[in-house]
């Protein structure tokens, strides 16, 4: 599909995905992203399961929550994060399908 057939993006819509593209420039924030494909985890699950500090994981949770990839939910002391929709992993997806492809090539 050529970028005619394709609404053109606008400033504003093009410094709004940079934002998202300069966050996912990030393994940790790809590799959370990943750890939430499963389901909702709380910010301490997913420091274990990324292996870093409870700090970290908050601070890029938090960023992500901003740009609008996560949801979160409260319960009591604890906060829970769960993917934004489905269309996060699928931009994941496609960006594993473009970057191995090129590789191929």
């Amino acid at each position: 599909m050529s970028m005619e057939n394709k609404k053109k993006l606008s400033m504003e819509e093009c410094e709004a995905l940079s934002d998202i593209f300069k966050s996912l420039s990030s393994y940790v924030r790809i590799h959370i992203l990943c750890a939430l494909s499963d389901g909702e985890k709380s910010a301490g699950e997913i420091a274990k399961i990324i292996n870093a500090s409870f700090a970290n994981t908050s601070q890029n949770l938090k960023d992500l929550y901003n740009l609008g990839l996560l949801k979160k939910r409260r319960v009591g002391q604890f906060v829970y994060y769960s993917l934004a929709d489905d269309s996060v992993l699928e931009l994941l997806e496609l960006v594993r399908k473009i970057r191995f492809k090129a590789t191929k090539s």
